[in-house]
């Protein structure tokens, strides 16, 4: 193999992947997901699969077999098993990833909506996935929904909080810090509404482009006190808005009069009160 893989090499190990499952008894199925299920995004696109198992207590077993497979042909840099998460990972020397995911064929179920069975000795597996379309968006996204706007709802002003204090201080690093973290909150709403990945911004590329503009507006551009609050005050209206309906602690207006305390010069901002036993 080339020292960077191609997109030959990486149709190669595919055939082989997909060789190796179908010399597996226990591996009833194999489902490509990912960008490679519906044409790869480029060339620098990953392999990532689903192995449907005879049963969920064949997975140990398999993941050996899988391991002896691809590291038996291919020199790798890294790998992971993680049983927990019936997930493995190789990459292998010339940098191609391959993603496996392991469950029982009798629960076959689509996490994402691209999916290309390339075998199934069952004939059950297309089947599942299909019918689980019906329901899996909104137990993911749904769920994940009201999850994020709890957590969000809870902690998103107090962490604003935080970075006022920290632009008023000149603290910039723990300012850019706070704002990093509610961006992440507010872009994980974000794709929860539009039903895409929003982990490392994953599939945020494809919001609309005035979501796009949003997002961006969040960014700190410069570490002046000015470029901060801007971040600061963009971000604070933009969660505001995706919260709207909901009962957050914090009102808006009293974290705004907050901002506004803070941004006066020291001379003129309101005397603190003082209490006396």
């Amino acid at each position: 193999m080339k020292k960077i893989f191609s997109a030959e090499d990486r149709q190669a190990v595919f055939e082989y992947v997909l060789s190796s499952a179908q010399a597996c008894g226990k591996i009833v199925s194999l489902v490509m997901v990912g960008s490679g299920a519906a044409g790869y995004r480029d060339e620098r696109s990953d392999l990532d699969f689903v192995a449907a198992l005879d049963s969920g207590d064949s997975m140990a077993e398999v993941m050996d077999y899988m391991d002896r497979q691809i590291s038996g042909k291919y020199g790798l840099l890294f790998r992971t098993r993680d049983e927990s998460r019936h997930l493995q990972n190789f990459i292998l020397s010339n940098l191609l990833e391959i993603d496996i995911g392991y469950g029982s064929y009798e629960h076959a179920a689509a996490w994402k909506p691209a999916f290309r069975v390339l075998y199934d000795r069952s004939g059950t597996v297309e089947e599942k996935i299909v019918r689980s379309r019906e329901w899996m968006d909104d137990k993911i996204y749904g769920g994940k929904l009201q999850k994020d706007i709890d957590a969000v709802r809870n902690s998103f002003w107090l962490r604003l909080m935080h970075a006022a204090v920290a632009i008023r201080r000149g603290n910039t690093l723990r300012a850019i810090g706070e704002l990093e973290s509610v961006r992440k909150q507010y872009i994980d709403l974000l794709g929860d509404r539009y039903r895409l990945e929003s982990g490392l911004n994953r599939e945020i590329d494809r919001l609309p482009d005035g979501e796009k503009a949003a997002v961006r507006s969040t960014f700190v551009t410069g570490e002046s006190p000015e470029a901060l609050w801007t971040a600061l005050l963009n971000l604070t209206r933009l969660v505001y808005r995706e919260l709207e309906g909901h009962d957050v602690p914090v009102p808006q207006e009293m974290l705004l009069e907050y901002y506004r305390d803070l941004r006066r010069p020291a001379e003129t901002a309101r005397p603190r009160k003082t209490w006396r036993a």
